[in-house]
């Protein structure tokens, strides 16, 4: 099944999170006086990787808008989205007491 709007805001929240912890590392890192070449390049590999994330699921959402706002403004009395169908029901994230019913 493809991935909701909400789905792909989610996944950015939690890339954007990634991110700040693993920048925050880096700078860490780069404070200290140990410099080692290797970690520095795990570092800006690892934030390239997240970045490029990022800006696919930017990309997603910003076509998915597209479509959804197309179709608003064509008056198409034929598309019928639900809630749930837009934002989907946080299948990527489980919380204190839920459990996966996928295994």
């Amino acid at each position: 099944m493809a991935d909701t709007i909400g789905d792909m805001i989610d996944k950015l929240t939690i890339a954007n999170i990634r991110l700040w912890h693993i920048e925050d590392e880096r700078r860490e890192y780069c404070d200290n006086n140990e410099k080692n070449e290797d970690k520095a390049r795990k570092y800006l590999n690892m934030v390239s990787k997240i970045n490029k994330e990022r800006n696919n699921l930017i990309d997603q959402i910003n076509a998915a808008l597209r479509v959804l706002i197309d179709k608003a403004s064509n008056c198409d009395s034929t598309f019928v989205l639900s809630t749930e169908e837009l934002l989907g029901t946080g299948k990527n994230k489980f919380y204190k007491g839920e459990k996966n019913n996928d295994s």
